[in-house]
């Protein structure tokens, strides 16, 4: 019994012993710049292509056998290799937990920050700059909190960073017309600008796309036909029922004005697997 029980003290106490250390292990936070400077990894950096979504890809290599933590902060610049293609800020901030002599790829969110030059190129390198200032500093933040990684806040950025006009954010006449206005507002202030057009809801006449799809069901199943954005997410469902094994014919009607204007697909789905996909254009 006392053997038993010595047992099973020792296995809790090592337990917690180990949790302990797992829990202690990656207190330490360094900046991208602050690693590098100390020797702690090595840096790579590329860009995935494109002026506004995670664009760059950041491989970070622990030199150390420590473990400790790196923060990608939004704001931090990377500059490109490629003298004609722009340069890029970081636009939300990463944490990366960096175990002894291992490589962490980690995929960024950025925006371009020279206008008049061309996107950067897929592959293409980059090394680390400085971290911004001013007004652009707090707009990269702006941006993080109120998750706007799209074409509006690269044009906000450009504001920015390249004086281009409030009015080139978005549309006067927008979907989006409260992130526009939102952004704009801020470049307005952080310009001192005090008249600067709003943008208002997009006013759209009524059009519906129309069409019909024919799917053979070899068994019986469940049929779902769901409507999906260009990121594949559901926007809406039209069916979810049993149907029996044959032809089954179905028809769809897609309202504009139910949604943003955009690139949207009919999915058909037969138990869980899709068999139909048909593009949708809204207006």
């Amino acid at each position: 019994m006392n053997t038993l029980f010595f047992t099973m003290r020792t296995s809790i106490l090592t337990t917690i012993m180990v949790l302990c250390c797992f829990g202690s292990q990656a207190q330490v936070r360094y900046t991208l710049r602050d690693a590098i400077d100390r020797g702690l990894i090595k840096l790579n950096i590329t860009g995935n292509g494109g002026f506004t979504g995670k664009v760059a890809t950041m491989q970070t290599e622990n030199l150390t056998n420590q473990y400790f933590d790196i923060a990608i902060d939004c704001g931090q610049k990377i500059q490109c290799s490629d003298s004609a293609a722009q340069n890029l800020v970081i636009t939300q901030t990463e944490f990366v937990r960096m175990t002894p002599k291992r490589i962490i790829t980690t995929a960024v969110f950025a925006m371009c920050i020279n206008a008049g030059k061309a996107s950067p190129s897929n592959k293409v390198g980059f090394r680390l700059g400085q971290m911004a200032q001013g007004a652009l500093l707090k707009l990269t933040r702006f941006i993080e909190k109120n998750k706007y990684q799209n074409t509006h806040a690269q044009n906000a950025v450009w504001s920015i960073t390249d004086n281009k006009d409030i009015a080139t954010i978005g549309n006067n006449f927008d979907d989006d017309y409260q992130m526009v206005n939102a952004l704009r507002g801020f470049v307005a202030n952080e310009k001192h600008i005090v008249n600067y057009p709003k943008s208002r809801p997009k006013i759209r006449t009524l059009k519906q796309v129309e069409g019909s799809l024919d799917v053979f069901l070899t068994n019986r199943a469940l049929v779902e036909v769901v409507l999906v954005d260009f990121e594949n997410k559901v926007v809406k469902q039209y069916l979810r029922q049993q149907k029996e094994p044959g032809i089954l014919r179905i028809n769809y009607a897609v309202r504009n004005v139910d949604f943003k204007a955009g690139i949207y697909y009919v999915v058909v789905r037969a138990s869980g697997n899709e068999v139909k996909r048909e593009y949708v254009h809204l207006e």
